[in-house]
């Protein structure tokens, strides 16, 4: 069932003032929100249409001209504002950022949390869920990255941007349904291991390819990741780790959920830690991830399976 929003709440979603969405209705039946006691109340579908309506309108189109057109030539139009744009700038070099996504970075940057938000929403709408992974997430993830290690940003900026993302998770979870008999894949971090974007762009693909997701954060010790693979009937557990975080007590408990979980639940491991973390540990079904490219390439090999044993 879809959320309901009340209007002033989806003004500020949107960033569209109450008396324009009013008018939009009004005058060119843009959306049809429900009507109650509380007054106008929006569906997620409306909220995604109003944010197209709005890039559209920023574009230059007349709001009277595009707000009987149907989702996807408003998603058409938006693509092609992004690619006019692409096409007009020359190709940002090494260290450079992508313009479209500067605003994204500079709201980042300003810890406006509000800005962030509405920056991914919007450019979550020209793409795919997983080409915003590709194309948005994962640069933003390298950018934020590099501007915590030479300074200009704070460790404040990254747990920004990282509830930012979860945000976005919520959202597409919520809005792209698993297919029938999908496994389901629990995403984590160890104890110790705080830092999350890996793990969330990796959730980001597996709801993309229609997979159910399990997603519990950074941080989470080994006594507490068994019994939640159990619980949510786990085929695989994901797990982030980073090289700074690869100590002596990582070590012991990645020995122990790799001996304790089921021999038909996989465990999958990535990042730069990831190696150091499993050196000397044997388990059938453990996978050390080399990037992202592999990770898809394991979801591809986990659905096939997942076919096969749906059609048997």
């Amino acid at each position: 069932m879809s959320n309901l929003y009340p209007i002033r709440a989806v003004a500020k979603l949107t960033g569209i003032p109450v008396d324009t969405l009013r008018a939009w209705e009004r005058r060119y039946r843009a959306v049809a929100p429900d009507r109650s006691t509380r007054g106008r109340l929006y569906s997620d579908a409306e909220i995604r249409r109003l944010l197209l309506l709005r890039t559209a309108v920023e574009a230059g189109h007349a709001i009277g001209q595009v707000a009987g057109l149907p989702d996807a030539e408003l998603q058409d139009l938006a693509r092609a504002r992004l690619a006019f744009g692409n096409n007009s700038r020359p190709e940002p070099g090494p260290g450079a950022v992508n313009p479209n996504l500067q605003p994204l970075l500079d709201a980042v940057a300003a810890l406006d949390y509000s800005a962030t938000n509405e920056e991914l929403s919007r450019l979550a709408l020209l793409s795919s869920p997983a080409g915003i992974v590709h194309q948005v997430v994962l640069p933003l993830m390298r950018l934020v990255g590099e501007n915590w290690e030479n300074g200009t940003f704070q460790i404040a900026q990254e747990h920004m941007f990282s509830a930012c993302l979860r945000n976005l998770l919520g959202g597409l979870v919520r809005l792209e349904k698993p297919a029938n008999g999908a496994s389901r894949i629990l995403f984590t971090t160890p104890s110790g291991e705080l830092h999350e974007f890996g793990i969330l762009a990796a959730a980001m693909l597996a709801v993309a390819q229609g997979f159910q997701v399990a997603y519990l954060g950074p941080n989470l010790p080994a006594g507490e990741i068994l019994p939640a693979a159990d619980k949510c009937a786990a085929s695989v557990v994901v797990l982030g780790i980073m090289k700074t975080n690869a100590t002596p007590a990582l070590k012991t408990d990645m020995t122990r959920v790799a001996s304790e979980l089921p021999f038909s639940t996989e465990l999958w491991a990535g990042g730069t830690g990831a190696v150091e973390a499993f050196d000397g540990i044997a388990r059938a079904g453990t996978y050390l991830l080399e990037d992202f490219t592999d990770f898809e390439r394991h979801l591809s090999r986990l659905q096939a399976v997942s076919f096969q044993g749906s059609t048997r």
